[in-house]
């Protein structure tokens, strides 16, 4: 003993000694161990996989022995390697989050990283695209992209004197949008009507406006020498009256302990009664109910948080402090020397000194919480869950929905990593929201509004024409680096297009692309790589392919299908999605090049009218809305893990199309005549954009990064193809392609096309598919089967006489010993099964039972049967000639009135008749609403 305490070094060893080995004991006194898969940090047992993996994961912050002492790696050339050795990926460097344990990815190498030819360079080894310099809008986090000496404006555009660009029809409306208000220099007087005051900037508000205790003008000149002439009459039922007679506040405001009016005469002489949703503290004041034991003080002598009986109790993952759940802390706040609850039940020395976290943290893995000396519970920190009583595993955040990231998500032990697929650029918003924003110019919505097509500002305000003059423009589409916009038009029975140009202007007329075989083509989808398009038809119920020239077509499906509508195409797959609202409503996927092979219903439960459909390219998700359960839905390619995004009868009517951009989902109304958007994941976020549409119909966003770069799978020789060349999935063609051939061609040794061989008989030329087996469609098959027949009865040649009906027996004729045997007459081929017979010869043809022998039979002659037939044909003839005349005028009439959608479906039965058409001057009222507005 005397040696242990003469000599200072031993005693202060033993000291450390004997604490390291009371430290590392177990509640029951027993030494800290670990298994073989695990490593022994200081107080606890990890896995070993966590070992040496670039995170502290010994939880204690006087403990990192996991990654001490790790063997030296050599980092591949694509990722980055930090001061501490650990390799994180070179994409992530200078991405504003730290994945380095020393924050070495975002310090030096930041500042000399040097930004590709299409990239902006910060300043501070930040990189945006270029196309966002001088935009009005900073992406720099130091704002260096804004700082624009002379920015090229467009020709619609304004150049404020602080040199940024507003549009041209904001000058001069009285707001100052230049932020400078250099757009309201220089301006003629304005004048206001008689209905409106006049503010001293020249500003024009509502007369009633003027004097009623709310300044409206923009310098407040409204509530400026205001007279007792001019004191607000206020309604004695819902308001009061402050005293200076100017303004108006409702009644609920007075004596709210909160001054509402100008002069606060509000909470001047309030009775000290409070109201029934109100609790009356000790000193008089008046809080709200909610307030009254919440476990904060919010009366001056704390009232409100006495005599409070609650018998809630903290959530499991935290400290009760007063056991009634009215305080509750972070475990982690424990027995830290701080007073975090108000009783300092959080440090009392019956908790601290002696409790079973003491010893090596109570056996768990991150996080122990003292229950009380022998008892703990076991929790984890964020980003992982227990597994067991006293383990921690990883949280995938990557599978959760909806999704933590915008787009692409990379799992991490506890975290996760957001990235975004090559077009967009990453970007976190000041609430730590990941997004992922598409590289290039403005977005735009290109939709089809009955009579016009036009496009819209996707976050903005501008909305401007591009076709106009149309009939009945239904679907739209564009080939973005072909500057070319395609849309059917349902009274034309035709596709169109027009070239426009670098500002989606139409410059030129438009040329047609179909135009025959046509009758109600609902929806298109162009191939921008392959540069075919494809359309529904609901009323020949087929899909269809044509090349972007319309030189020839071919039907991809015309079986199983009972009213296709929306369709949409993923060329760089190979697949092709559309969905069918008829008797029996799905949505369905199939190889661009039509093998009925690879055709499969992808969707089939819990839809009714799935009127629009959109792919996700960056998310590879299908999302579609349906018309009758009032819902927007997504699912994975495949039709797997449904999910419905929004589901709200006020915020869906009547849709028609929607369309996908970024983190947002568009869609047309024909009820509210609106243009609406919501966040693609949560449904949240719910805005209308554009009002007063009249007729909006097919809507897609009109951006480069909506269609993506891909190799053309046909090459520049078409793939061999001697006509069409039509990408395929290659799960079931191994090529990526096919050749296919027009409807009336065949395709010989896989690539070359030639005619269709003649047949012997002619069947009656087609029609459209009935709807018998659909109850809802009887009012249009009652119509269309009408000009079906009639259409059969145009296409029989006429002649000037009417040949003499042929007897035709069903037993072999006698034929007698000798004939008369003529040469065969040439026999042309049959047309509808009526077979041609020559005037001019005295014999007939009659086929026997055999089909091979013709047998020639003498004609006999009657003058009174020559009258009568003469006088049969004559009637016949003036009856055809009625019928044929009765249906010109009966086409050329439904064609006018009855050209509509799909009447079954309510969300069609817009009718298109002459007497109601759309007022093309009607005014347009694009905006941000309010959804109460609606």
């Amino acid at each position: 003993m005397n040696i242990l305490f003469h000599s200072p070094l031993i005693f202060v060893y033993a000291l450390i000694c004997l604490s390291h080995y009371t430290y590392s004991e177990t509640a029951t006194g027993q030494p800290l161990t670990c298994e073989e898969n695990q490593f022994k940090c200081m107080h606890r047992c990890i896995p070993i996989s966590w070992r040496c993996d670039g995170d502290y994961d010994c939880v204690d912050e006087d403990d990192k022995t996991d990654e001490e002492n790790c063997p030296s790696r050599t980092c591949p050339e694509d990722e980055f390697t930090c001061k501490s050795g650990h390799c994180v990926p070179m994409r992530w460097t200078c991405d504003k989050e730290t994945d380095c344990l020393d924050g070495s990815d975002e310090t030096d190498i930041c500042q000399n990283k040097s930004c590709t030819m299409d990239q902006f360079s910060c300043g501070n080894g930040e990189c945006i695209p270029a196309s966002w310099r001088c935009d009005g809008s900073p992406d720099c986090a130091n704002g260096h992209d804004e700082n624009c000496t002379s920015p090229t404006c467009a020709s619609d555009e304004f150049r404020c004197d602080n040199s940024k660009c507003v549009n041209n029809k904001w000058r001069c409306d009285g707001d100052d949008d230049c932020g400078d208000k250099s757009d309201e220099k220089s301006c003629a007087p304005l004048t206001c009507t008689a209905e409106e005051f006049q503010c001293a900037d020249k500003q024009c508000i509502d007369q009633l406006w003027y004097c009623d205790g709310d300044p409206d003008c923009n310098d407040q000149s409204d509530e400026s020498n205001c007279t007792t002439s001019n004191t607000t009459i206020c309604s004695s039922e819902t308001e009061w009256q402050c005293r200076t007679g100017e303004q108006c506040i409702h009644s609920s405001w007075k004596c709210d302990n909160d001054e509402d009016c100008l002069d606060g005469s509000d909470e001047v002489d309030c009775n000290p009664t409070c109201r029934p949703d109100q609790f009356k503290c000790d000193s008089g004041d008046c809080v709200y109910v909610t307030l009254k034991c919440d476990g904060y003080i919010d009366c001056v002598d704390g009232s409100d948080e006495s005599n409070c009986s609650k018998t809630e109790k903290c959530p499991s993952n935290k400290f009760d402090c007063y056991n009634n759940g009215s305080v509750c802390i972070e475990p982690t706040k424990l027995c830290d020397t701080r007073m975090d609850c108000d009783n300092y039940a959080d440090e009392e020395n019956s908790l601290c000194e002696n409790n079973a976290c003491k010893y090596n943290n109570g056996g768990c893995m991150q996080t122990c919480i003292p229950i009380d000396k022998t008892n703990r519970r076991c929790e984890c920190l964020h980003g992982f869950r227990l597994n067991g009583d006293t383990a921690c595993e990883d949280i995938n955040e990557c599978d959760q929905w909806p999704p933590v990231c915008s787009q692409k998500c990379v799992n991490e032990k506890g975290s996760y990593k957001c990235e975004c697929i090559p077009g967009y650029y990453p970007e976190i918003l000041p609430d730590g929201q990941h997004i992922c924003k598409g590289v290039g110019e403005k977005a735009w919505l290109l939709f089809a509004n009955r009579h016009d097509i036009r496009k819209l500002e996707v976050d903005g305000m501008i909305l401007q024409p591009v076709v106009s003059d149309l009939q009945s423009a239904i679907a739209v589409d564009y080939d973005y680096y072909n500057k070319v916009v395609y849309w059917s038009d349902s009274h034309e029975e035709k596709i169109m297009k027009a070239k426009m140009n670098e500002k989606g202007e139409v410059n030129g007329t438009a040329v047609p692309v179909i135009s025959t075989g046509l009758k109600t083509p609902d929806g298109i989808a162009v191939d921008w790589i392959h540069h075919n398009i494809y359309w529904t038809d609901t009323g020949y119920n087929t899909i269809e392919v044509a090349p972007a020239d319309g030189t020839m077509k071919k039907i991809l499906v015309d079986k199983d299908l009972d009213e296709p509508r929306s369709i949409a195409v993923d060329p760089r797959n190979g697949w092709l999605y559309f969905s069918d609202w008829g008797t029996h409503p799905k949505i369905e996927r199939i190889g661009m090049d039509g093998n009925l092979n690879s055709r499969t219903t992808i969707v089939k439960d819990n839809i009714q009218w799935p009127n629009g459909l959109c792919l996700d390219y960056a998310n590879e998700k299908v999302y579609w809305i349906d018309a009758k359960l009032k819902s927007i839905f997504a699912a994975e390619l495949d039709g797997s893990n449904v999910r419905r995004i929004l589901h709200n009868a006020e915020q869906i009517l009547h849709p028609f199309s929607l369309t996908i951009f970024e983190d947002y989902v568009y869609w047309t109304d024909w009820s509210s005549e609106a243009i609406r958007k919501v966040h693609k994941f949560t449904g949240e976020e719910y805005t209308q954009l554009a009002l007063g549409l009249r007729s909006p119909m097919d809507i897609k966003v009109y951006h480069e990064q909506r269609q993506l770069h891909s190799p053309n799978k046909c090459g520049f020789s078409n793939g061999g193809c001697s006509h069409l060349c039509l990408p395929a999935p290659t799960e079931y063609n191994a090529a990526g392609y096919a050749c296919a051939c027009p409807d009336n061609m065949v395709l010989m040794s896989g690539k070359q096309c030639r005619e269709s061989a003649p047949r012997p008989t002619e069947s009656p030329l087609p029609t459209p598919s009935s709807k018998t087996d659909s109850p809802n469609n009887t009012n249009r098959n009652s119509s269309s089967s009408h000009g079906e027949a009639c259409s059969v009865l145009l296409k029989v040649p006429m002649t000037s006489e009417i040949p003499k009906i042929p007897v035709v027996t069903t037993s072999k004729p006698e034929v007698p010993e000798k004939p008369v045997v003529t040469p065969k007459p040439e026999i042309t081929t049959k047309r509808h099964g009526i077979a041609p017979i020559s005037t001019d010869s005295p014999y007939h043809v009659v086929t026997g039972k055999d089909n091979n022998e013709t047998v020639v039979r003498k004609q006999t002659e009657s003058p009174v049967g020559t009258v009568a037939v003469i006088s049969i044909a004559v009637v016949v003839g003036l009856a055809v000639l009625v019928v044929i005349i009765g249906c010109f005028i009966y086409r050329r009439y439904t064609k006018r009135n009855i050209k509509s959608m799909n009447f079954d479906n309510p969300v069609y039965r817009k009718t298109t008749e002459e007497t109601v058409r759309i007022n093309r001057d009607s005014a347009l009222e694009p905006l941000n609403a309010d959804p109460m507005e609606v």
